[in-house]
């Protein structure tokens, strides 16, 4: 696996770990509870790691529709989410649907910044690819 890979990953593990504790602390907060265990966040750098190696392993993987790629991604994050939570038993402490729909949130949230990204990325292609075109016709007038 190349290093950008790896750094991307690692990325991507912190910042859904981040998202994912926003998300809860306002769970723990709604719900008038003080404390997210330190063990806990060890759990959720475990469970993301798990979804973030999986997710890029699945995007490997060429689709012939998108909407079977964002299922299998939904379904993969789902499966991990669930055993982590049987495994970790972090249903004593919150309904199973509280992580699931975390989830679900910071998926979308993540692919909307995806296709944010992605459109500033064509909006700046296309302004290169103006200058030069400009630089071009100058040059041959």
């Amino acid at each position: 696996m190349k290093s950008d890979n790896i750094k991307r990953m690692i990325l991507y593990v912190f910042a859904s770990t981040g998202a994912v504790m926003f998300f809860l602390a306002f769970f723990h907060l709604f719900m008038e509870e003080q404390i997210i265990s330190t063990v806990s966040i060890l759990e959720i750098i475990c469970a993301n790691s798990v979804i973030t190696a999986g997710l890029f392993l699945t995007h490997k993987i060429e689709f012939r529709f998108v909407i079977l790629e964002y299922l299998l991604d939904v379904f993969f994050m789902m499966t991990v989410i669930v055993v982590s939570g049987i495994i970790f038993n972090w249903y004593s402490n919150i309904p199973v649907w509280i992580p699931v729909i975390i989830v679900i949130v910071i998926y979308i949230l993540f692919n909307l910044l995806d296709i944010i990204r992605v459109h500033s990325d064509i909006k700046e292609i296309n302004k290169l690819l103006q200058e030069f075109k400009d630089k071009d016709a100058n040059a041959a007038s």
